[in-house]
């Protein structure tokens, strides 16, 4: 159907589609969604069948299509079975706008569209709003878009609205507001296949997406993700508890290709700012075969942080303006590889912020960091002893390279010259970075 239909077309048309270019299989239909007197004023939109995509849905069969004509729908909906959700695009207007007035809770979770226990499911070219939400508080989880046991394709979207009323209700590493999530409960054998392409995420509370896997706890068959191409938007340590703008939790995750930008520390003081601090892509226990590549990550406490993974490989991202911790930051990492990362503006010198960081004594070994470039930094690479750094390019940095396995005190002494009160009495890298 519309994957297909990408192959042939390209991305740009899909972002453009006219209702003549919605296509379906033979045995499938399309029904038609339209709101009298809206925008557009084709005559196949003035007078389609059904005035909301609820209708639409309840009537639909699996592998049918819902062309949504430009509009505003007030309306939370629950997909079941296959189906595929697009916004089609009427003499020039192109905005299919669902955005509920209020949000109910459907297994816990206050979600503007749930897709649960099905795939197949295609959400594409629609702007989903859930800030009209009352949310406030862990409970009920808010998302914009939620796949539960579920597999399906989230392509061209704009996604935002998931703040919590109150952030200070529920805030930490878990936290609530996504724009993006996708979970199991174990029912189901799966595997899940979600992918999340070209699409605009923003004004989320906590994680622009968020992916739960089995590694997290959850008894239940591999999540695998697809995330590329995306813009996506938050404000970091502003937003008043930790932010992520992709973080895979015991999934398996292709993340290529997009723009993720947080916010700095601005007035927050150094132990303010790690305690809220925003991590561009946070993997966490994931599985092996896991890449972060092609990434441009900006504005950021850090760029791409790690715990507890092997066989991953962050190739030939871009990381800037880092502030409170590093562009890459490694705990408890095996067998993976840190190649081609162009790392610049991780500041200040003070306070110890490096393109790579190593923490010692976290069962760090066999991986391999090369090739990339840090201008600008406390250090270019910080490694341990049981990993190999092969070469790299490192300008503006006080140090080229140094063993944290020998430092176990603290990074090792200052820029000759800089008065002690300068420096932080202790660097982050001390701290316990409890992922």
């Amino acid at each position: 159907m519309l994957k297909t239909l990408a192959k042939h077309t390209g991305l740009a048309g899909l972002a453009l589609l006219s209702f003549g270019m919605v296509c379906a299989s033979s045995q499938a239909k399309t029904l038609t969604v339209g709101q009298p007197n809206a925008s557009g004023g084709e005559a196949t939109c003035a007078h389609a069948l059904y005035t909301t995509i609820g209708a639409a849905v309840a009537a639909a069969s699996a592998g049918d299509v819902i062309a949504i004509c430009p509009a505003l729908y007030p309306e939370q909906l629950v997909i079941s079975m296959p189906l595929t959700l697009v916004g089609v695009s009427i003499n020039g207007v192109n905005r299919a706008l669902i955005q509920p007035t209020s949000l109910s809770a459907v297994n816990g979770y206050a979600s503007v569209i749930t897709v649960m226990n099905t795939s197949g499911v295609v959400i594409q070219n629609l702007a989903i709003d859930a800030s009209l939400n009352t949310v406030s508080g862990c409970s009920p989880t808010l998302t914009s878009i939620h796949f539960f046991n579920a597999s399906g394709e989230v392509v061209t979207d704009a996604i935002s609205g998931a703040q919590l009323q109150d952030v200070s209700t529920c805030s930490g590493l878990f936290g609530n507001g996504f724009g993006v999530r996708i979970d199991n409960d174990g029912s189901l054998p799966g595997p899940f296949d979600v992918s999340i392409a070209h699409s605009s995420i923003h004004d989320y509370t906590q994680d622009g997406i968020y992916v739960l896997g089995p590694g997290s706890g959850v008894s239940a068959a591999v999540v695998n993700v697809n995330i590329a191409g995306n813009s996506i938007s938050g404000i970091g340590p502003a937003s008043g508890t930790l932010q992520f703008g992709v973080f895979l939790n015991g999934a398996v995750g292709q993340i290529t290709g997009n723009r993720i930008s947080e916010g700095t520390c601005g007035a927050l003081t150094l132990s303010d700012c790690f305690s809220l601090r925003s991590e561009g892509v946070t993997l966490r226990s994931v599985g092996a075969g896991t890449v972060v590549d092609g990434n441009i990550i900006s504005n950021v406490q850090s760029g791409v942080f790690m715990n507890g993974v092997t066989g991953t490989k962050i190739t030939n991202n871009v990381i800037s303006n880092i502030e409170g911790l590093d562009g890459v930051d490694m705990e408890g990492v095996t067998d993976s590889t840190i190649q081609g990362n162009t790392i610049f503006g991780a500041l200040p010198v003070s306070n110890y912020s490096c393109g790579i960081w190593e923490n010692t004594g976290t069962g760090i070994s066999g991986n391999t960091i090369e090739n990339n470039t840090v201008n600008d930094a406390y250090c270019g690479v910080a490694y341990v002893t049981a990993d190999h750094v092969v070469s790299g390019s490192y300008f503006n940095t006080l140090y080229t390279t140094f063993n944290t396995d020998l430092n176990p005190d603290g990074p090792p002494p200052v820029e000759p010259g800089m008065p002690p009160s300068v420096m932080v009495s202790q660097s982050p890298h001390q701290r316990a970075m409890a992922h």
